[in-house]
């Protein structure tokens, strides 16, 4: 059975269609919005503009469209992308949204096709632990939850940051794998990437409560 994965180039994406993989379905192609404002209430934006990186990075071609971000509309710029691809389902990265989960499968079934969410109804703390097991080099990118502040941006997480964001995250009450918004990941690397992303130049922005790290320039190297 063929998917599209949904991915955004943030850990939960890029890990499920690894999971999806693994667990015998095939994914041959990628499939990839790009909003025309940061606050989308579906897509992912920070950085989206490496999305070709990490095809490439992942040996697969990418299906992308532009989309206005705005509530309910996005879905339908969503649907005239997926109903051109040649796939009999979909995989996401959601794992408690709701919103994302629902929206998404009733595009499915509008389509006839299938939802495989591998993350889905997970606990959060047992879901990060396995995205950072699996070696994905992972960097935060945006932060706005209480508790994260500039000196996340641009930091990797690992079993040391992710034990800090677990404890801040029962104290503010965030989600510690930033499902709610809090914070947002880009991957650079991966055990199973051809090539990995190198990082050649960025800009960070902060308003005092919330920030992100953009990145602004960068390339695929060969891996040693």
């Amino acid at each position: 059975m063929k998917l599209a994965g949904l991915v955004s180039g943030g850990k939960d994406s890029i890990y499920s269609v690894h999971l999806a993989e693994n667990g015998g379905y095939d994914v041959p192609i990628l499939a990839c919005m790009y909003p025309s404002r940061l606050d989308s209430w579906m897509f992912h934006s920070i950085n989206i503009q490496i999305a070709p990186l990490l095809a490439e990075a992942l040996g697969k071609p990418l299906a992308s469209a532009s989309t206005s971000g705005e509530k309910e509309r996005e879905l339908e710029d969503l649907k005239r992308l997926v109903i051109h691809l040649d796939v009999d389902g979909v995989v996401t990265g959601a794992i408690a949204s709701t919103y994302q989960l629902e929206r998404v499968n009733k595009l499915c079934k509008e389509l006839g096709l299938i939802n495989v969410s591998p993350l889905w109804g997970k606990d959060p703390h047992e879901v990060l632990a396995a995205e950072i097991d699996s070696s994905m080099e992972i960097i935060m990118t945006s932060v706005a939850a209480k508790g994260l502040d500039q000196n996340w941006l641009g930091r990797r997480i690992d079993e040391k940051s992710a034990s800090e964001l677990s404890k801040l995250s029962e104290r503010h009450g965030f989600n510690v794998c930033g499902e709610g918004g809090e914070y947002e990941t880009t991957i650079l690397d991966a055990p199973w990437f051809n090539k990995r992303i190198e990082v050649l130049k960025t800009e960070t922005t902060w308003d005092g409560t919330s920030g992100i790290y953009f990145i602004k320039e960068a390339r695929l190297v060969e891996k040693a």
